[in-house]
């Protein structure tokens, strides 16, 4: 209970607990909160892959949204859409990344993905880490 009721002198006074209080209380909830969706997402992109990935290039390169033009992945800019294979052209849409890595939608079969699954990529090299369930 946030108030509290006391008597002085006959007269009913309601005291606030301290501040203090209140404020640790309210940030242990958040700290709590976060610390639950962190341990949950990042769970999800740490398990085992389902295989290896075949026939990938050394490494995918990040595609204009529109046009042909490519850059080199790099540390610290994020899992970015389209990844391009940069042996033939072809364009992987990002399904969902957290913290760097990114699972891919390929067409099926290509890279050893089967329907239902995607090809995790490392997003600061371009990687192919393998194929995993789709989530």
């Amino acid at each position: 209970m946030i108030t509290k009721l006391a008597r002085t002198g006959g007269a009913r006074v309601i005291g606030v607990l301290p501040r203090r209080m209140i404020v640790l209380a309210i940030a242990a909830l958040g700290i709590a909160a976060v610390a639950g969706c962190a341990s949950t997402g990042t769970s999800q992109m740490t398990e085992s892959p389902v295989r290896a990935a075949l026939d990938v290039p050394d490494y995918f390169v990040v595609g204009e949204s529109e046009g042909t033009a490519t850059t080199m992945p790099a540390p610290g800019t994020g899992c970015r859409s389209p990844m391009v294979d940069p042996r033939d052209g072809t364009r992987l849409t990002l399904v969902r990344s957290i913290e760097g890595v990114g699972d891919y939608e390929v067409a099926h079969w290509l890279y050893g993905v089967e329907p239902g699954e995607v090809l995790r990529i490392d997003c600061a090299t371009g990687r192919a880490i393998g194929v995993f369930k789709r989530r």
